[in-house]
Parts: C-alpha cells; structure tokens; sequence
C-alpha cells in the first residue's frame, strides 16, 4: 500500500462560543467583521480536500493553518478587541528567549535550560488583574490550562506577575527549530495566536534560515512584530547589529522595533541585569499603558490575518472544485460499473434459480427424496450456488472497477488510500450473503423470475461492495456546494473588512 492518497483532516478547533458571542459583557466589537470572519471560518472547515491530488498537500496545510489561527486569535480578538494584547516571544534555539521572559516579569517564572528541547509547553505571564481574560478558553482552546510546570504539549501554564503591566501578556513558546516534532508545531500554532510576535534571535544563531522562515509567516500575514538581538559579543556588534538591522528590515520590521541586549556575565542565570533590557522593558510598559498603541498592534495581526484568510479562501475553494469534480469522476465509474454489473446479476438470477429448483424438485420427487438430510444437502447446495453467483459479479465488478479508475488521472488518489484492496471484493462478503440467503430463503422458497427476494438481497449486497468507493468521500466530507460557500464567505469577509478599514478601527 503505498502512502495516503486521503490524508487525515486533523479536527479544526472551534471557536470558542464566548468568541462568536462576545461574552455579554458590553466590550465593543465589530460585528460585521465578526460575523463575516465566523462564516469564513465555517466554510473552511467544511471544504476538506481528501483526495491527495496535485498541489492539494500545500493547500491543506494552509487551509488547517488558517482555521486554526482564526479560533485562536482572530475570532476572539474580533469579540473582545479590549482584551490584553498578547505578546509571543518566540525563536531559535538557545537564544535566550526564557531567560528574556524572566526578566521581563522580573523574577523566574519559566526556566531556562541547557538541555534541548527547554521549552515543552508554553508559559503564559500575566498582570493578576488580567486573569479572567486567560483563564478560559477565549485564546488558544486546544490547549488545557494549568498552573504548574508541565512538559505537556497540550497544556499552557498561567503564572501571575504583577510586575508585568496590565493590558499586556507575556507567552514562551517552543523552540521554532526544536528537534521535537510536537515543539515546532507548537511554535507555529502560537506564532498564528500572536497579537505582536517577539522574534529573539542571538549573535551566534541570528543568521540561521528556520527561525526567519517562521517570522516570515508571521510578516506574510501582517501580524504586528518586533526583533531582539540578543547576546551580543562587543566584539561582533559592528558587524553583528547592521546585518541584523537589514535581515529584519527586508521584512518591514521598523528600527524603533529591534532591541539589543549585550552578552554579560549573569549573576542570576534565569535573569537578565535590569539595565540590559530597559528600553525594550519600557517599550511594553509604553505600549501596555497606551490603548491605542494597544489597538493599534491588534488591529495590524487581525485585519492582517483575515485579509490573508481571504486569499487563503480563493485558494481552497479553487482546490475544492477539483476535488468535487474528482470525486464526482471516481464514483461515477463505480456506479456505472457496479450499474452494469447488477444488471447482470439481475439477469442471471432467474436462470439460477430455475435450474436450482429444477433440480430441488427433481429431488424430492426421486425414490427417497423425502425432507431430511438429503433434502438439507440440495438446500446447501442451493445456498452454495447463489452465494458463488454474487461472489463471482462481486470479482468482476471490483476487477473492472479499479481498472478503469487506474487509467483516470484521479484514480489512483482514492485506490491507494483505501485500507482495502478495492480490486476485489470486500472482506467477508461471501459470509454475509451466506447468511442473508439463508434468511431470504428462509421467509420464501425460491422460485424462477426477477421477483424473488433473493434478487433484493443479492442486489443490496453488491451495491453495499460498491460503497466501499464511497467511505473515503464519506469518511472526509467535502460537500459539493462547498466551494461556492467558500467563495461566497472569502467574498463577504472581503467586503466586510473593506468596510471595518473604511470605519477605523474600533477603540
């Protein structure tokens, strides 16, 4: 069996009610913009792309990227837009980001570490206040919360500082280049939730692709950003700072948003001297104590991130329609095929049965025919003849069926995912229709022509092989109006951003 050609549609996870619904508490929020991300949100879930046909891999990891950052961020920022501007500071490895979370909350609230992967699950710091916003599941709902350590992926632990301003929180994430699977998908999950991302980089890592290829994302969908170098050799810095400089304003990241921490010999190996990280210290303190900064930043990643979602959108649906078509393709050859092949069935049961009876009667009417064993031997014998009749289209169906599917340019996708071998018939068809024979014939003798009962039952089980097709369509839904929703909801959520900009943002 070669590898998928269906690939396993990972369950998107929903928006939080309190999102959709804007929690009652009276906090503004746009809700046309609201409604119309939502309505994008439901569309894209509901347009899965099963079969694994060409460029359909890029697509799908896009479209589970976008769903994923639309219950995370977009939808319960669009709710709540007074909501605590979460900041993720996140990066390579060993560049000093967890050691950079402590001193900005002022004292260890994660731990840094020699040993990698450090971070397993992310650290979430907040102002005490601020405690109701992250408590529940109005960011990040996929993940449990808790509030101690955990080397949990699924999990992200609340610590309360009150040295970290109110309006603003603090998450650590997983290393973006972590050698752990589970780590880098983490990492980019929370990049996606980020309202301001924290790109930390050092001297000796700055330079590395995997870390910028993330921020890239990041940029890619205007989520709001800011760099810090960090550990910088006075030695390196005059060749160090300027290329560092240029790399993030390539990316449109602005001077007044990269910060510079020097190398120095920590006292405290979890914390920073205070005096290193003062101006990057005083610029989240600046922006914590200004709402409109705040909103500023927050209105930057979300209109970013639905105007992405809209291109993302075009994409799926276009994705989509080949989908259905494909789909359409494949089972139109099963249905004609296995059409054909009842047809034939249909026209051989009546001969059967009348050479089956024929011979039955023949039976009964011969010295020591009487009911008994031997009357029991012909019945097996019938019930043999009928299951090989139905075994026997079941072969040439399956046969021909996947035969023709090979030669369509689809085909292949949806053969090579089933679990079965669809070339022939269906594990334990011959048991079930020994035994729905032997019921059939039970409630009637079986005589000659179409009208047996015997024609039903045979009839369903050939059909009930054929559906064998239609699990992998069924099993991954992708509904055939779904590309037109799509398009209709990438459409709505375009136009209602248009409006959303033309008002200003909301404050």
């Amino acid at each position: 069996m070669v590898a998928a050609a269906i690939s396993d549609v990972r369950p998107s996870r929903a928006a939080p009610e309190r999102a959709r619904a804007g929690r009652g508490t009276g906090r503004t929020a746009d809700d046309g913009l609201l409604a119309a991300a939502t309505e994008l949100h439901r569309s894209l879930a509901g347009a899965r792309l099963p079969l694994n046909l060409a460029g359909a891999e890029a697509v799908r990891d896009e479209r589970r990227r976008t769903i994923d950052q639309f219950a995370d961020q977009v939808l319960p920022r669009l709710a709540e837009r007074t909501a605590p501007v979460l900041v993720v500071v996140g990066g390579p490895t060993g560049a000093g980001k967890s050691t950079l979370v402590n001193s900005l909350a002022g004292r260890a609230v994660t731990t840094p570490g020699l040993l990698r992967p450090t971070t397993r699950s992310p650290v979430l710091v907040h102002h005490p206040g601020d405690r109701s916003w992250f408590r529940d599941d109005r960011i990040l709902p996929g993940l449990r919360r808790v509030t101690g350590a955990t080397g949990d992926h699924a999990s992200v632990q609340l610590v309360a500082a009150p040295s970290v301003p109110r309006g603003i929180a603090i998450l650590d994430a997983p290393d973006f280049d972590s050698v752990d699977d589970d780590n880098r998908a983490l990492a980019r999950q929370l990049i996606a939730a980020a309202d301001l991302l924290l790109f930390v980089t050092s001297a000796a890592r700055y330079s590395d692709r995997l870390p910028w290829q993330h921020l890239d994302l990041a940029v890619e969908r205007d989520t709001s950003v800011a760099v810090v170098l960090n550990r910088i050799p006075a030695a390196d810095r005059a060749t160090v700072v300027p290329d560092l400089r240029r790399m993030a304003g390539a990316r449109n990241v602005p001077d007044d948003h990269i910060f510079l921490v020097e190398q120095a010999e920590l006292d405290d190996p979890a914390l920073l001297p205070a005096a290193l990280v003062r101006p990057l210290r005083t610029w989240v303190d600046t922006l914590a104590a200004d709402s409109s900064a705040r909103t500023t930043v927050a209105e930057q990643t979300v209109t970013g991130a639905v105007r992405r979602a809209v291109t993302v959108a075009t994409a799926v649906a276009e994705a989509a329609a080949r989908q259905v078509d494909a789909i359409g393709e494949l089972l139109s050859v099963a249905d004609r095929v296995y059409a054909a092949e009842l047809a034939a069935l249909e026209d051989a049961l009546p001969k059967l049965l009348a050479v089956l009876d024929a011979r039955v009667t023949a039976h009964r009417a011969a010295p020591g025919g009487a009911p008994g064993d031997g009357i029991d031997r012909a019945e097996v014998a019938v019930d043999l003849a009928l299951e090989g009749l139905l075994v026997d289209h079941a072969w040439r169906a399956a046969e021909r069926a996947s035969a023709e599917l090979r030669a369509t340019s689809h085909g292949s996708a949806l053969l090579d995912w089933s679990t079965e071998d669809l070339s022939r018939p269906g594990k334990g068809l011959g048991l079930r229709a020994r035994r729905a024979i032997r019921g059939a014939r039970r409630a009637a003798t079986p005589v000659a022509g179409a009208a047996s009962p015997l024609g039903e039952v045979l009839a369903a089980l050939l059909t009930e092989d054929r559906d064998r097709y239609l699990r992998p369509v069924l099993d991954r839904t992708l509904a055939p109006d779904a590309p037109q929703r799509l398009r209709a909801a990438a459409d709505h959520a375009a136009r209602a951003l248009a409006r959303h900009q033309t008002r200003g943002p909301i404050r």
